[in-house]
């Protein structure tokens, strides 16, 4: 079998297969618009199949009409592109573009149906030599523009939405993609390849049933569709490029062809120059601003896609990896919206004074300013944006406003928007003038003004966390204070129960010796509270092993109390725990004078210790009038909370928060007149035998 043969036969097949194709879409057709276009594609692609078939068969398949039945087969495929397009833009009233789209590629297949009845040999021989087959460019063109419409039909096409279209543009994409291979590959070698040409018909028979699969899918093509600006401007920018490329290229061929013996070297310094032009364009930011703006106007209902702006600002106030503060952000993310390349943001002071808080690529006056009082009365009531080329062009466009000098000064200052939070006036920022000549209209005014709410919302939120935080330390120090301030008061009571019995034994030897090393204690108490508080709550002394039993003696022995009121027992020979032994014997002693005023100082309070599992257990415990479960659970342990007279209301409370720090924890067990058990339950280490012998029993 020969190649004409081969070509033949598939194209023949790939007929029929269309054929059945043309045919499903009927009888699936819903009657809609765009199945009407589906219809009329696959009924051209159809007519070129059989065409081009009879053709080769026959041995006429340079005849035009293989050119003609191709060109309309690929004006109907992009029709119906365009079709699904124009729809989907429609009901978001910016169906524009595609309509000024659809008349240039009308124009381009007429043209080309125009060129092959004319004749094609006839054209050529009135261009001027070397000159590509205009037919050839022309489909290449036609291939080109077809994948672009079946790229902004797949990515513009919501996610939910793609199982049905994606075939689609596989189908189509493909079609369009093996043109553009072949006649790329004819344009560079000035003849159609015969290997290319015969597994066309094998490739368009692949690409049937991913079109009939999207024709089952979608019967009436109801596709919700969105046209994603980011995807035109690339687009647009791609063509541009493709287009100065074209034009680079004949320029070239024009200087290499006639430039004479400085033909060569003409060419390669134009195409230098022009490569360095393309590339300098392309990534100026000017020139993105301008074309972003161009895009907006003549192809969109609204300047802005809401959606992609609001997302670009929330990722760029919150993209930590950018560096900078949250202020920073604030403006770069703000400054984006309108191409602004710098701007300030100030916060407003109580007497009519603002300070800057971030500037970005703009020189501003330092520290504090003052401004009019109508100047942040204005901003706060209309919450409106300021543009100051208006107020220097136009008379008074914002009635009773003062813009402060320093302000109207500042180089390159454009737009001010002010940063309203909770219907106040939070602060303003200052933007300057974007890259691109920009017509501010209501719909800036308006996403700037919402915008600048949201990032006041945020200022205010951190300036908010900042003061709680500030907020916190002065309550963890006026905490530790209070403590510290409850330990001073044990202090002073010892020192003036000791100024007591000063007069009465005050030449007494041992009551001398007994009154200075209670002075040097309490006085290194003194300096150890001190520099308790001036640790950040940390604790001056380390954590160590404590004998309890020795401790609880020890507090027994210092106590005023006899023996008959206070009465220590224990199990344990030694109990050791972890724990910091000054602010433990504190709390026992606090516990104990609690105990003693229970009782007012006429019964017995039992001291015990004891070992129950892994805890060294203490109880204070007397026979005093007792507490009811109301008042433990809701006022006992709340901090200034107290009964007493002169009494700070935080021993308790105190108490607890050691115990708990230390591990432990701290229960209290009372029946109104019957009196009151405090128990604390630490940690105990096993590290003597006394421990182990105890825990045995």
């Amino acid at each position: 079998m020969t190649l004409v043969d081969a070509s033949s036969i598939s194209h023949l097949i790939a007929a029929a297969v269309f054929g059945a194709l043309t045919m499903l879409v009927f009888f699936s057709w819903q009657r809609g618009f765009l199945g009407a276009w589906l219809l009329s594609a696959c009924s051209l692609t159809v007519l070129w199949l059989g065409t081009t078939a009879f053709c080769v068969w026959t041995g006429i398949a340079e005849h035009g009409a293989v050119a003609i039945t191709e060109v309309l087969r690929t004006g109907g495929w992009l029709a119906f592109l365009l079709a699904l397009l124009m729809v989907s833009a429609a009901r978001k009233g910016s169906s524009s573009q595609w309509v000024t789209t659809s008349v240039t590629i009308a124009i381009i297949c007429f043209a080309l149906i125009a060129f092959e009845f004319t004749g094609r040999e006839v054209v050529q021989a009135i261009l001027p030599i070397g000159l590509p087959d205009l037919s050839l460019f022309g489909r290449l063109f036609l291939s080109v523009a077809g994948l672009l419409l079946v790229e902004n039909l797949l990515r513009n096409t919501h996610p939910e939405q793609r199982w049905g279209i994606k075939f689609l543009c596989f189908g189509v994409g493909g079609l369009f993609a093996y043109d553009f291979f072949m006649y790329a590959d004819a344009l560079l070698f000035y003849r159609i390849s015969n290997d290319l040409f015969t597994a066309r018909g094998i490739t368009t028979i692949l690409i049937a049933p991913l079109i009939a699969v999207a024709a089952r899918r979608s019967p009436d093509w109801s596709i919700d569709l969105f046209v994603s600006r980011q995807v035109i401007f690339h687009s647009a920018t791609m063509v541009g490029a493709g287009a100065f490329l074209l034009l680079m290229a004949a320029v070239g061929f024009y200087f290499r062809e006639f430039g004479g013996e400085w033909g060569t070297v003409l060419q390669a310094t134009f195409l230098f120059a022009m490569a360095l032009l393309l590339v300098s364009v392309v990534f100026s930011g000017k020139f993105r601003a301008k074309l972003s703006a161009f895009i907006s106007k003549h192809f969109f209902r609204y300047k802005f896609d809401y959606r992609e702006e609001w997302l670009s600002f929330i990722m760029t106030i919150s993209a930590s990896e950018r560096g900078g503060a949250l202020a920073n952000r604030i403006l770069v993310g703000i400054a984006n919206i309108v191409e602004s390349p710098q701007g300030a943001i100030w916060v407003c002071e109580p007497s009519d004074r603002v300070f800057p808080l971030e500037t970005w690529n703009l020189n501003i006056p330092q520290g504090h300013q003052d401004v009019d009082p109508s100047f942040t009365k204005f901003l706060e009531e209309k919450q409106t944006v300021i543009n100051l080329s208006v107020l220097n062009i136009e008379t008074n466009p914002y009635p009773g406003l003062v813009v402060p000098d320093w302000l109207s000064d500042i180089r390159r200052g454009w737009l001010i928007i002010p940063l309203i939070h909770h219907d106040r006036l939070f602060g303003f920022m200052l933007l300057g003038h974007s890259r691109a000549a920009r017509e501010v209209d209501y719909e800036d005014y308006v996403l700037l003004t919402t915008v600048g709410r949201q990032a006041a919302s945020y200022l205010a939120e951190r300036e908010a966390a900042r003061a709680l935080a500030e907020t916190q330390q002065f309550s963890e120090f006026n905490r530790r204070f209070a403590f510290v301030l409850h330990d001073i008061k044990n202090l002073v009571s010892q020192l003036s129960l000791m100024v007591q019995n000063a007069e009465k034994h005050k030449n007494n030897p041992a009551f001398q010796e007994d009154m200075l090393q209670t002075v040097k204690e309490s006085v290194d108490k003194m300096n150890r509270l001190m520099v308790r508080l001036h640790e950040g709550g940390k604790e001056a002394a380390a954590t160590a092993s404590i004998n309890l039993v020795q401790l609880l003696e020890k507090v027994v022995t210092q106590s005023p109390f006899d023996d008959e009121k206070l009465v220590f027992e224990s199990e344990m020979d030694d109990m050791v725990v972890v724990a910091e032994e000054e602010r433990l014997t504190a709390v026992i002693s606090h516990l104990i004078d609690n105990a003693m005023e229970a009782v007012d100082g006429e019964g017995r309070i039992d001291l015990r210790l004891y070992a129950r599992g892994g805890d060294a257990v203490i109880e204070v415990e007397d026979r005093g009038i007792g507490m009811d479960e109301e008042f433990i659970r809701n006022e006992l342990f709340r901090p200034f909370r107290t009964t007493k007279t002169g009494g700070y209301g935080i021993g308790a409370y105190e108490s607890r928060e050691f115990v708990q720090e230390a591990g432990g924890h701290m229960d209290v067990i009372s029946t109104p007149g019957d009196g009151t058990t405090i128990r604390i339950c630490l940690p105990a280490l096993q590290v003597v035998a006394a421990t182990s012998r105890a825990e045995a029993v």
